[in-house]
């Protein structure tokens, strides 16, 4: 029988392995271990990657402005990075790991907010040369719908804009999971974390510390959080930053003496800028022909700005006369052109091609004493709220519909078509890339569909020109051309307009065609005498109501106290006269804060996301390139700080 094991023979046992031998064995668990550390720790510097990318792209974008934060700004960028980081790394470790249902909705969460957080963020700086923050979101409530219609034509660059973050929005919670998944409990705690950070980034008030003085992600996430914040609280911010319904003065009677009979044609184009149409008539116009050779014998006028890059603010100026810093209450109780005109017992139409459904425009002119009107809804249905209906189709309208209207009148017809996207004709396009051309980059490409748009707009202005010259009342009407605001085309970085007090985005073309009889002779020689002379657009509705009469009236008296402009017809506003630039006003709150001041050629002016003012001569340096100094402008900066818009740094 076997012998007990504690009897069992001893098992021959051979030579023992060398300590070399043993460490040899051991590397490949070794090799093992510090693999798995290796990955473990790079799958924790993937979930630090979103914000370490961010930072270095805003630092690319905007490096400048951030080493001019104040101390205070700075804090504030430090807590916005730190967190950034707090909210991705708790939202991708949930992303990474490989059970839970609480991974899934963190994997959607993240694509989102990478792609609308940073991408989207990317293209705004791109445009407008500065981040979407809570005001921009506030103003742009009640226009949702034009910003998906931009989306849609600017769809390359916003594609362009949103793809890295959307391969690293996949490819790191994948690429986590892969490497390290993260432990049951440590997830549950992750998502805690990014929780919290999130609840605390949407709560924060954004101007504590600056309204772009935050990473571009929290800047978002925090807009958000203000926008629903305003919504639960019926914020009447949400409603003010847009016009309202007008309550205006009552006016008494007025009686018009005009130097001459005479009626108003008053054409207000959309962001079309002074150098980008003929003013001056040519024999060799190319950017605007149809309207050039409509009206030869025009006045031009070659250095007339608007205060403001902004519709809204435009408008009311030049058809209330008000200051674009005048407060809600006066600008809604302030009456318009129309009512001046009925109070006169004169009359009144409106045409336009634009969508008064955009910004609150159809209630600001409800209730208006109008003989004549029709809008872009009413010509097209389906018309957009950015390029409204089509403005070949309206001018053909006005065309057929002056017919059986009294006079005197003043006929306004506003165009809507060269407002960003700007809507083109494919076979009306001569400044379109031709076939064979090498392909031009997006900032040519834009410039061109702009000029485009413009070029198919003037078909339609000199065809309706050449028909109205024909009807009876033509050889007593004076024609009045202007536009609203210019448009940017990355002269100083961004495209469209409300964004800077440039000359790009104000210096807007003007030409007044008055057939002979329609103006006196001092009249005229007045506005010959103006051609190059530096304009303000507060003239314009001062001009307006002189043309009619109405200027001297004295019952006017009050009300033309408080009107900044003078008729151009009596030479305008001397040229050295300090005059406030500004696209932020009660009328229309705007998105991103910019001020300045003008006295002659002389420009004060900054944007939120610049250190100092700008000054510059716009006589000797159009492009504006050259910065002064706040020296060469220093007499100017009370009025640019003064009206509650304080400094923008």
């Amino acid at each position: 029988m076997p012998l007990p094991d504690s009897q069992a023979a001893p098992k021959e046992r051979g030579p023992r392995p060398s300590f070399g031998a043993s460490l040899l064995s051991r590397l490949p668990q070794v090799g093992k271990k510090r693999a798995v550390v290796v990955r473990r720790w790079l799958s924790r510097a993937l979930l630090v990657l979103p914000t370490v990318l961010i930072v270095v792209a805003d630092l690319a974008h905007r490096h400048t402005r951030i080493t001019h934060f104040d101390s205070r700004e700075k804090v504030f960028y430090l807590l916005s990075v730190l967190a950034s980081l707090w909210l991705w790394g708790g939202l991708l470790a949930t992303a990474s790991r490989h059970r839970g249902f609480s991974r899934y909705p963190a994997r959607i969460i993240a694509f989102f907010a990478g792609v609308l957080a940073f991408g989207a963020q990317l293209y705004l700086f791109d445009r407008y040369m500065a981040y979407m923050n809570h005001r921009a979101v506030l103003v742009g409530t009640q226009m949702m719908p034009s910003i998906g219609q931009q989306l849609w034509f600017d769809r390359y660059a916003f594609a362009k804009a949103l793809l890295p973050p959307i391969v690293l929005s996949l490819f790191i919670p994948m690429a986590a999971r892969k490497l390290a998944p993260t432990p049951k409990g440590v997830g549950r705690a992750a998502l805690d974390f990014a929780c919290v950070a999130l609840l605390i980034v949407l709560f924060t008030d954004p101007e504590r510390g600056g309204e772009q003085g935050t990473t571009p992600d929290t800047l978002y996430v925090s807009a958000m959080g203000q926008l629903a914040r305003a919504r639960w609280d019926h914020n009447e911010t949400v409603d003010r930053v847009h016009p309202g319904p007008r309550t205006p003065i009552p006016l008494p009677e007025l009686h018009a003496k005009p130097a001459v009979k005479r009626n108003v044609l008053f054409i207000i184009t959309e962001s079309v800028r002074s150098h980008s149409v003929c003013v001056e008539h040519s024999a060799d116009c190319k950017l605007t022909p149809f309207s050039n050779e409509a009206v030869p014998d025009r006045l031009p006028f070659t250095q007339l700005r608007a205060l403001d890059s902004t519709t809204a603010i435009s408008l009311a100026i030049m058809w209330g006369g008000l200051g674009p810093t005048e407060s809600r209450k006066d600008l809604h109780s302030a009456p318009l052109l129309w009512e001046y005109l009925a109070a006169a017992h004169l009359h009144g139409t409106y045409f336009t091609s634009q969508n008064l459904l955009f910004g609150n425009s159809g209630t600001w002119l409800d209730g208006l004493p109008i003989d004549r009107r029709t809008s872009a809804t009413e010509i097209d249905p389906n018309s957009s709220y950015e390029t409204g209906a089509d403005d070949g189709i309206l001018m053909d309208y006005v065309a057929s519909h002056l017919d059986g209207l009294a006079e005197p009148r003043v006929d306004v017809v506003h165009l809507s078509n060269t407002h960003f996207p700007y809507k083109v004709d494919p076979k009306k396009s001569p400044f379109a890339p031709k076939p064979g051309e090498t392909a031009p980059s997006y900032e040519s490409e834009i410039w061109k569909r702009y000029q485009d748009s413009i070029y198919l707009q003037d078909i339609a202005v000199g065809r309706f020109l050449k028909a109205f010259k024909a009807r009876p009342e033509a050889a007593h009407t004076v024609i009045v051309f202007v536009s609203d605001h210019g448009e940017q085309m990355r002269e100083h970085g961004g495209v469209g307009h409300t964004g800077t007090l440039f000359d790009a985005e104000i210096r807007i073309p003007l030409w007044i065609d008055a057939p002979p009889g329609t103006l006196t002779a001092t009249e005229r020689t007045n506005l010959a005498a103006l051609h190059a002379t530096p304009l303000m657009s507060i003239d314009i509705f001062p001009t307006l109501l002189d043309l009619m009469g109405l200027w001297d009236a004295p019952e006017l008296s009050p009300f033309r106290a408080r009107m900044p402009g003078t008729s151009l017809l009596r030479g305008g506003t001397p040229v050295r006269t300090p005059i406030v630039l500004t696209n932020c006003s009660e009328l229309w709150a705007c998105a991103f804060k910019n001020w300045g001041a003008m006295n002659g050629t002389r420009k004060l002016i900054a944007h939120q996301g610049d250190n100092h003012w700008l000054c510059f001569d716009v006589a000797n340096d159009p492009e504006e390139k050259n910065d002064l100094g706040i020296e060469a402008c220093k007499d100017l900066l009370p009025l640019a700080e003064g009206n509650g818009r304080g400094r923008p740094f």
